[in-house]
């Protein structure tokens, strides 16, 4: 059954605490990445039963909602739903420390455009081919131009940056990409090549090209933010749209150029250093390392800490050896999950497994990993295992990509280039025995088959319902209407009301609303189906006496007001007032508990214990 991820953000936005909860959210491959003021107020168990949620994990200050290949389509509904102020600067009440505040910096700035830095990777590993099989003429017009199209992303990458980082960092963003511009601008670049010195009211600049640089933009747009602040504050409203944005892009750019941008550039060299130096002491370890925990990393979203090393290594070596280590850890638990799918006697683990596998042999691991080995314990330890070998068969063939991308079959473009064919052959090699060995050692191990079947084919649900309204709980076999005393609708109560106010019995979304306002169809984030019915043949009352507060695709919170009526009216017009609460649809009930008598609004009237297919 297609998943309606319109719903799923729906149910997302209710779970997470409402609009007001969230900061912010961002998307990468597979995941949404919410910053929320209060992560205390999440219950995570809700969340991951929400359809389309492969599962949670709180990492990197960020609350991490991993839906999979159509996160895309999870983020536009969210979007549209929530109304995020970009240059909304307020704090998270969940404490996080240096290293969370790092890591969440870093996936917000690189999330929304590593696909594009991808695909221009791609373009250069295809006319690196093309080149290789004298299949395309390097002087002619058609390859320069391509050439340069692939290049363009990484060329002008602290103008992408500049975008993303306006947005974390709660700067005008159009400031932000003219900071950035001036990076990169012609008549800079120009300066640069000249070597001539340079001087800013008595200050010599260094002289440093910012194209392809990651940490000086970074840091611009950060101070940026105090600056414009500080401007924002103090200047009169009526000129202030206008010089903040002069004042900050003045003081900006020369800041940049004599301070951040050095300083940046420093920092990034000497990450990239540490990194690069602990691989040329050891290429095969460092392959074992990161073969065999880069999927670890994953699991708790820190993976994002590399992304500068990696973006540094193309800018300054031209090659990164750290993606050639790290694509033996993606297919590495690609074939662990068809070792699963080989192995399992679950039909129904194997369609996960299976689709799991395949998502996984083109870099989208997360589906393989919560959904099938992580579940399952051995087959992610299997992987990981697997992946150290493959890491160590890379390393020792020193395969290396020569231009960014995220590891997977059509990916596999960017790791060749001519002249280099030994490595190429050996990140083939290293990417086969880990899929293989994956698959092999996940087969042979093994794993708990009948536990894993109960775990994905049952799930045990307790519903707890409150009453609808302030009443006397009777069976519903004492209402006046053999509709529903005859349970054939649902099994349900009546309610002989003492006011004339309907409430929400559970969070839920209102699926109907009647054209006479005396009848509610609700349901809740679990599935359960109940429908609110005020009085007894009140349709023929037209909507005389009734007021409803809620509407079509509302979600609400339990207690919450959403009919009003007119007891008085119903009474004096010949009608029963009892109001009908019927449960609709609660899957496959094995108990369904009722008390009568009297009850307020958080006074439990029912409740409803069975077992569902998830």
């Amino acid at each position: 059954m297609a998943i309606d991820y319109k719903k799923t953000a729906e149910m997302l936005v209710k779970e997470l605490g409402g609009e007001d909860n969230i900061i912010g959210v961002t998307h990468c491959a597979t995941r949404l990445r919410f910053i929320l003021k209060d992560n205390s107020v999440v219950n995570k168990d809700k969340v991951t039963k929400i359809q389309g949620v492969i599962t949670v994990i709180e990492a990197g200050g960020q609350f991490q909602v991993v839906i999979g290949n159509h996160v895309k389509d999870a983020y536009q509904f969210v979007t549209e739903i929530v109304n995020i102020d970009n240059g909304n600067t307020e704090v998270s009440k969940n404490k996080s420390g240096l290293f969370s505040t790092i890591i969440d910096v870093i996936s917000s700035i690189f999330a929304p455009f590593l696909y594009t830095l991808a695909a221009c990777g791609i373009l250069q590993g295809i006319l690196g081919i093309f080149v290789a099989m004298n299949a395309i003429d390097t002087t002619g017009g058609t390859y320069r131009i391509l050439n340069f199209i692939s290049w363009t992303a990484f060329t002008f990458l602290p103008v992408l940056i500049s975008v993303t980082a306006s947005k974390k960092f709660g700067v005008n963003t159009y400031v932000a990409i003219v900071i950035a511009c001036a990076l990169v601008c012609p008549d800079y670049i120009a300066m640069v090549d000249a070597g001539e010195a340079v001087h800013f009211l008595g200050m010599r600049v260094q002289l440093l090209s910012y194209t392809s640089s990651v940490i000086p933009i970074i840091l611009s747009i950060w101070i940026a933010s105090y600056v414009q602040r500080f401007f924002d504050k103090i200047l009169p409203i009526v000129v202030r749209s206008l010089f903040s944005a002069m004042l900050t892009i003045t003081i900006m750019v020369p800041l940049t150029l004599l301070a951040f941008g050095p300083v940046g550039n420093a920092v990034g060299g000497v990450i990239g250093d540490v990194y690069n130096f602990l691989y040329g002491l050891s290429p095969i370890i460092a392959g074992v390392i990161v073969g065999g925990l880069w999927e670890v990393l994953v699991i708790f979203g820190v993976h994002w800490g590399i992304t500068p090393v990696t973006v540094g290594n193309y800018t300054t070596l031209g090659y990164d050896t750290f993606t050639g280590l790290q694509a033996s850890a993606v297919f590495s638990q690609a074939g662990a999950a068809l070792g699963v799918c080989l192995k399992t006697k679950s039909n129904e683990m194997k369609k996960i497994s299976a689709s799991a596998a395949v998502t996984g042999l083109f870099g989208i691991t997360e589906p393989a990993i919560y959904g099938v080995n992580l579940r399952m314990k051995k087959p992610m330890i299997c992987g990981c295992i697997a992946g150290a070998v493959g890491g160590a068969v890379a390393g020792g063939f020193n395969a290396v990509s020569w231009s960014y991308n995220m590891p997977g079959i059509a990916t596999l473009p960017a790791y060749f280039k001519s002249g280099h064919m030994a490595q190429f052959i050996g990140l083939l090699i290293s990417i086969a025995i880990s899929f293989v060995l994956g698959a092999v050692l996940t087969f042979i191990v093994g794993f708990d088959d009948d536990d894993s079947v109960k775990n994905i084919s049952k799930q045990v649900k307790d519903e707890k319902i409150c009453s609808p309204a302030v009443g006397r709980v009777i069976p519903i076999s004492e209402v006046k209407d053999e509709v529903f005393s005859s349970e054939t609708l649902g099994k349900g109560v009546g309610i002989i009301p003492d006011n004339g106010k309907v409430y929400a019995p559970f969070d839920c979304e209102i699926e109907m609303v009647s054209d006479t306002g005396h009848a509610i169809g609700i349901r809740s984030s679990s599935g359960l189906t109940a429908l609110i019915h005020v009085g007894i043949d009140t349709v023929k009352l037209e909507g005389k006496g009734f007021k409803v507060h809620v509407k079509e695709g509302d979600f609400v919170k339990k207690g919450t007001l959403i009919i009003e009526f007119d007891k008085v009216l119903i009474v004096k017009k010949g009608f029963d007032p009892t109001i009908v609460f019927i449960v609709t649809e609660a899957g496959d009930e094995s108990s369904f508990n009722i008390t009568c008598g009297h009850a307020a609004i958080s006074d439990q009237i029912m409740n409803i214990a069975y077992e569902e297919a998830e």
